[in-house]
């Protein structure tokens, strides 16, 4: 059983045990199946996904107020990572000045939502 989780825009985390079942009252039996094919294979045991979960909505708890801010050594450790993952995932997808569209890498050249084009750094 494979278990899918994403972060949304919001920092929320979804996670699925069937990573297809939600489209499939949408979809014919060919979508479905390169819907499957495309979907990214999972190399990490469901439990690394469990504690990313975790981590994610402890980090939403903190930043609301209703965690108190006393955690463990553990705890704290993966909030820093998950800090320092969220500044590299930001660092390498710049969001649009205009439509505030998140960017596929800081080397683009345009806005794939709205076409803005950007202004390239001179040498």
């Amino acid at each position: 059983m494979a278990i899918q989780w994403r972060v949304e825009s919001e920092g929320s985390v979804v996670v699925s045990q069937n990573r297809v079942e939600p489209l499939s009252c949408h979809i014919e039996d060919d979508g479905r199946e390169r819907i499957e094919g495309s979907l990214p294979t999972l190399t990490l045991s469901p439990g690394y996904y469990k504690r990313a979960e975790y981590l994610l909505w402890l980090e939403k708890c903190k930043n609301t107020g209703l965690a108190d801010g006393d955690f463990t050594l553990a705890e704290s450790e993966g909030l820093m990572a998950v800090a320092e993952a969220r500044a590299q995932f930001e660092r390498n997808h710049p969001p649009c000045g205009v439509c505030s569209a998140l960017q596929d890498s800081p080397f683009s050249t345009s806005c794939h939502k709205c076409g803005t084009e950007f202004m390239r750094r001179s040498n």
